[in-house]
């Protein structure tokens, strides 16, 4: 039976308000989120094997013995290879090998920055460059910063974290150079390895003294560029520079008062302008320094850095090459002043010879006069030295009547010495009635006798005697013998010639 047109529609429209029409719903496709682009590091380091030879600065005209070292180098631009100073100062024979290959280049030395702990290596084989990829440049890295050292034995990845900015003292250069500071110890074998924040290059680690038990030291990239900097095109390193005084800190308030330093301003005081220093003629003892290149120095001698780090004030002056200029903000006799001061490298009494090759020495009648370096004071044992030279190397100044320390550094026996075997280590005042102020005088002095003998006074009473005299007339043929016997080339050294 036919059911009513009526009740079909009635039917139909109560299936469409109970089931209304399903529109196909759209799967929203999953987003894609780009993985981050990882840059292969290991292309940009490299292991270095160095054959180096010591030098003897207790006997110079001796070949010193010959040690093997490894470490690292950082790839930077057109193949040159970044590593540190002390791989390469004194090096012999350099070879380096590139991540994941057996074969070994032979490197050579082109620049050095030894008070920096930096070198610069060129490998002369077109191939080696194959392969290989420059750094990309970074920022500073902050404290709490993860960064990754890439290096060791396959060359693997180890992650270290920066727990502080600070000044320690560069075992290489014998001085005082910024770092970031590690929360763990570095090993030597990665010093000179790429340091990487981000894929980007932020150091390198090298070997420092005076810091933190257990931590490492990593030398920052503004250094490393700094250091680049000082040597493009071609030009020859010429060391870090110094404002050329000692200061003492003002937080003592009877102190402040004295050089009558307001409440609201801070700084330290100028004990000593140094001779010859970039400071001579600028600034004067007695001088408060407020601030360099604007930025306020506190009454402990430290800056606050834009990115809330707080460091000693030498840190600023790290970053000059000789010749530049900083501005130096004063209070001189209780009015403020600002001084430019063209900056130059430190004058030091004692210093440290970094091409460690060619040690200075005179020998005349089987004395033996070295000038007093640090290098000198790393082959004695310190212990035994006299407490006046342990004086002169901490608080010896430069001045024109003492530019260099000479020592009577020992006596190689012969006759024409007898009786002043044990003499050693001995501060040289006169020679034949002739000042010494550096080394170069010795030859001039001994060129003349005093009546028919050569006469050294000693800046020395108490543990040897304050004279020796000998023969003149003897002296030539006695030389001879004594080089003779000991297999000595020279009596002194090309620089004295």
């Amino acid at each position: 039976m036919k059911q009513p047109l009526s009740l079909v529609i009635l039917l139909v429209l109560s299936l469409v308000l109970v089931f209304p029409a399903c529109k196909k719903k759209e799967i929203p496709k999953p987003v894609e989120i780009p993985k981050p682009v990882v840059k292969d590091t290991s292309k940009s380091v490299v292991r270095i094997f160095t054959t180096m030879q010591n030098v003897d600065f207790y006997e110079p005209w001796k070949p010193g013995s010959t040690v093997s070292l490894e470490g690292c180098g950082t790839i930077l631009s057109g193949g040159i290879i970044l590593t540190t100073a002390y791989l390469a100062n004194k090096a012999n024979y350099i070879e380096v090998v590139k991540f994941g290959e057996t074969k070994r280049y032979v490197a050579k030395v082109d620049k050095i920055g030894w008070d920096m702990d930096l070198a610069l290596l060129k490998v002369d084989d077109k191939d080696f460059i194959v392969g290989t990829e420059p750094v990309e440049m970074g920022g500073l890295p902050q404290p709490g910063d993860k960064v990754i050292i890439q290096g060791g034995d396959e060359l693997s990845k180890k992650e270290e974290t920066i727990s502080a900015l600070d000044l320690v003292f560069c075992y290489a250069g014998i001085c005082f150079i910024p770092a970031l500071m590690t929360n763990t110890e570095i090993e030597s074998k990665i010093h000179g390895c790429p340091v990487f924040k981000d894929g980007k290059f932020i150091g390198i680690p090298f070997d420092s003294w005076h810091k933190k038990e257990k931590s490492g030291s990593i030398l920052p990239v503004n250094v490393i560029q700094r250091f680049l900097r000082a040597v493009e095109g071609g030009r020859t390193y010429d060391g870090l520079t110094d404002v050329g005084v000692y200061a003492q800190g003002l937080e003592s308030p009877e102190l402040r008062d004295y050089y009558k330093l307001p409440a609201d301003k801070t700084g330290v005081v100028v004990t000593e302008v140094l001779w010859n220093g970039a400071s001579e003629g600028l600034l004067k003892e007695g001088d408060v320094i407020l601030a360099i290149d604007g930025h306020a120095v506190d009454n402990e001698g430290y800056v606050q850095l834009d990115k809330s780090e707080r460091v000693i004030c030498d840190y600023l002056i790290t970053f000059y090459l000789p010749g530049e200029t900083t501005e130096i903000d004063i209070y001189r006799a209780g009015q403020p002043m600002k001084i430019k001061v063209p900056l130059k490298a430190e004058p030091k009494l004692i210093p440290y010879r970094s091409d460690n090759r060619k040690p200075t020495f005179f020998m005349i009648g089987g004395f033996v006069f070295v000038p007093l370096t640090n290098n000198y004071l790393q082959a004695v044992d310190w212990k035994n030295l006299k407490p006046e030279l342990k004086e002169l190397y901490t608080h010896g100044i430069l001045t024109p009547e003492r530019k260099q320390v000479v020592l009577l550094s020992h006596v190689l026996p012969a006759d024409i010495n007898r009786g002043y075997h044990y003499f050693t280590n001995i501060v040289v005042d006169k020679v034949n009635g002739v000042k010494i102020t550096e080394m170069k005088d010795l030859v001039t002095a001994f060129n003349k006798p005093k009546k028919g003998f050569h006469v050294i006074e000693f800046d020395d009473h108490a543990w040897n005697g304050s004279m020796v005299v000998f023969s003149a007339k003897k002296t030539k043929k006695a030389t001879e013998e004594i080089m003779k016997s000991l297999n000595i080339s020279s009596d002194c050294s090309d620089d004295l010639k």
